[in-house]
């Protein structure tokens, strides 16, 4: 193939690892998709030989040598520690020893919100299984959340999940009213007959954070039915939400909106609502056609000062989608 400069971006999250490369056009001409290379939960050995695997499928699948790569952007948990920074470059230089281009190492909101911004500006609210806000405004960053699920993640996956199971508890203990309904369909969630099992159930999983986390979409899915209990949760979530918004965000850029409790369109709807009410003349709600790694795709980009023009953007957004459905 011709040799354009290449670029490649990373995305790396807890339960998976996801890489595109792509050359100066924006053309994406390899993905692959790796385990978590999360420092805090897999052992160095284990995050390189993920790094190794996901290396060797891009360049067999873009025929290109190491060398040609002109750009390398992860986004990546944790990124922004100088610590984290050194060993990921480490790593990709230990795995991938020809690659000679730029690397730049930052936190996983730098590819969320270029996902839908296309540039490095503007505000990002990312509510998956954690949450956090994150802007960049004139090159200066500043975040407010990301603390974890045992100091925060207001108005996340996991805290919808953990105040649901709380008045699961509150029911059982004549706390609160009972709501029969609510109360039913965690605990089928939860694969219970009653709620005298549920501490056996979450205190013995093997993983109970990500349990209690999947019990988000049953919660939605019963406030978007009118259920009152759901309702009231779905209502502070969202209120935590935009409290961290406040705190970063600037009326006259971008809010982009990433993470799995907005795939939901009545959560996305639901914030944007709330978020409207606050902001009257905001400059616009994003929210990505793209995933986060297109994101670190951008980053890469702009790293090696090339110009994400409506060509570029196009063109990533086309190829990627192609990528993606030849992928799966």
């Amino acid at each position: 193939m011709q040799l354009n400069n290449m670029y490649i971006g990373i995305d790396g999250g807890g339960s998976k690892t996801e890489a595109m490369m792509c050359d100066e056009k924006g053309v994406v001409v390899a993905r692959t998709v790796g385990g978590s290379t999360n420092v805090k939960s897999r052992s160095t050995d284990a995050i390189k030989q993920t790094l190794k695997e996901l290396f060797h499928d891009l360049f067999i699948q873009a025929d290109v040598a190491y060398e040609h790569v002109t750009g390398v952007f992860v986004s990546s948990a944790g990124g922004d520690r100088l610590e984290d920074h050194e060993r990921w470059q480490d790593w990709i230089y230990e795995v991938a020893p020809g690659i000679r281009g730029k690397m730049d190492v930052r936190n996983d909101a730098y590819g969320a919100l270029a996902s839908g911004t296309f540039s490095m500006e503007g505000t990002v609210l990312i509510a998956g299984t954690g949450s956090i806000a994150y802007s960049i405004l004139d090159g200066e960053s500043r975040r407010v959340g990301g603390w974890g699920y045992l100091l925060g993640d207001e108005g996340s996956g996991y805290d919808l999940g953990r105040q649901a199971l709380s008045k699961v508890a509150h029911m059982h203990d004549g706390l609160m009213e009972l709501d029969l309904e609510f109360m039913q369909i965690m605990l089928t969630s939860l694969q219970v007959d009653s709620a005298a099992e549920v501490i056996t159930a979450v205190y013995e999983d093997d993983y109970p954070r990500r349990r209690i986390a999947s019990l988000a979409e049953h919660v939605i899915l019963l406030a978007q039915a009118g259920n009152a209990t759901a309702r009231q949760i779905i209502g502070e979530a969202l209120r935590s939400l935009l409290e961290l918004v406040d705190q970063v965000h600037s009326e006259d850029v971008p809010l982009v909106l990433s993470g799995g409790m907005f795939q939901s369109t009545f959560m996305r709807l639901a914030f944007c609502n709330l978020f409207e009410k606050k902001y009257p003349h905001h400059h616009a709600i994003i929210h990505p056609d793209v995933p986060p790694v297109v994101g670190a795709l951008v980053c890469a980009l702009l790293l090696g000062e090339e110009t994400v023009t409506n060509e570029v953007k196009e063109n990533l957004q086309s190829s990627s989608r192609s990528l993606n459905r030849s992928f799966t």
